[in-house]
């Protein structure tokens, strides 16, 4: 399998444009081009998972943190980040990163958490606003299903788990061309009229481009009328955090309890009432403390995530803070990745093996 087909399949997930701007996303070392039998996933890239992957032989490893989060200036032995590059480089192992991209999906980091922990009925705690448009365009009876389809194909059409969304609506164009012009109904310097069909599809404004194009390709109109309205509904493929149910409502230190060991974590820092019982818990994976009024807001009960600061627990109010640490709220996305991209490969008949790191990454110790 190319290097170029996982990211396809990491992409198709958890697109690029999703991630925070100043975020570095994607293939960071390598040929997209080659082609390799297997993987190693791992949450950061170290000293142990790089030669983890050079003893295991792997051709790709996919890290949720990037090796690079900026530009190097140098790529030397002199350093951890340019002796890990020039060791990667030497054993033709290519690294794909998946970060914020990977936090803001469906089914991503926070989902993973979320379902690790037992919720149910899980949804975005913080959708994204403003990464939608609405394109439509006026295509003549006949031609509707063919554009339709290529403006599909090419990414558009997609609310929640339903794909190939579209509305259309029966009305009369008209137009008049020039001399220049070869219209495809009537002739030029005459006032016509079309059978028309006004369609519309919800499109991801990051592919809005790519969706014009396509459908201009496949559109028999020499001119196509088209608009694109940008749209700030809350997107519900995207989004930040997750919330959910517990099944049945239990104490807290039950659920604290619970907590500590689905996370694999050696302590948790809390606030709030022990006696109180929970229900409804939100999280974030890594440092999600921004969200704490989100998650006031949809009354949750408990909300989990990372790098809590102390001021930060004071404003959490009757709602319980716990901060189960960075790397604790992160590594259940591991296995998830691992078999997305297993299941991807079964599915093209390719032979991909996918290992999950056998090191923990994490950099913090408790006394």
């Amino acid at each position: 399998m190319k290097i170029a087909e996982i990211e396809q399949i990491i992409e198709s997930w958890a697109p690029k444009w999703t991630a925070w701007e100043r975020d570095n996303v994607g293939l960071q070392v390598g040929d997209r081009t080659r082609n390799i039998t297997s993987v190693l996933v791992a949450l950061d890239i170290t000293e142990q998972v790089v030669k983890e992957a050079r003893a295991k032989k792997v051709g790709l490893i996919v890290s949720h943190h990037p090796l690079l989060f900026r530009p190097p200036t140098a790529v030397t032995a002199s350093n951890d980040i340019g002796r890990w590059i020039l060791q990667l480089v030497e054993s033709k192992i290519a690294v794909y990163s998946a970060h914020t991209n990977l936090d803001f999906t469906k089914h991503g980091v926070s989902f993973a958490l979320a379902e690790r922990l037992g919720l149910t009925n899980i949804r975005f705690l913080s959708p994204l606003k403003g990464t939608r448009a609405k394109i439509v365009v006026f295509v003549p009876q006949g031609y509707v299903d063919r554009v339709a389809e290529a403006m599909s194909t090419a990414g558009a059409g997609v609310i929640g788990e339903y794909e190939a969304c579209s509305f259309r609506l029966s009305g009369t164009g008209t137009f008049r061309g020039s001399s220049e012009t070869h219209p495809f109904i009537g002739k030029a310097g005459h006032l016509e009229t079309a059978e028309e069909v006004r369609l519309e599809m919800i499109a991801p404004r990051a592919r809005v481009q790519a969706i014009v194009s396509a459908m201009k390709q496949v559109h028999p109109y020499e001119e196509v009328a088209y608009d694109v309205y940008p749209l700030d509904n809350d997107d519900p493929n995207y989004g930040m955090g997750a919330i959910g149910e517990l099944k049945r409502p239990q104490p807290l230190q039950t659920f604290l309890q619970h907590t500590k060991r689905a996370l694999k974590a050696e302590a948790l820092r809390y606030s709030g009432d022990p006696r109180r019982r929970v229900k409804i818990v939100a999280v974030c994976g890594g440092s999600g403390s921004d969200l704490l009024p989100e998650a006031q807001s949809r009354n949750a009960d408990v909300f989990i995530t990372a790098d809590i600061r102390y001021h930060t627990f004071h404003a959490a109010g009757p709602l319980v803070l716990v901060d189960a640490g960075h790397w604790e709220t992160e590594h259940v996305i591991l296995e998830p990745l691992a078999e997305r991209l297993r299941q991807a490969a079964r599915k093209r008949n390719e032979r991909l093996q996918v290992y999950v790191t056998r090191h923990s990454t994490n950099p913090t110790q408790y006394l």
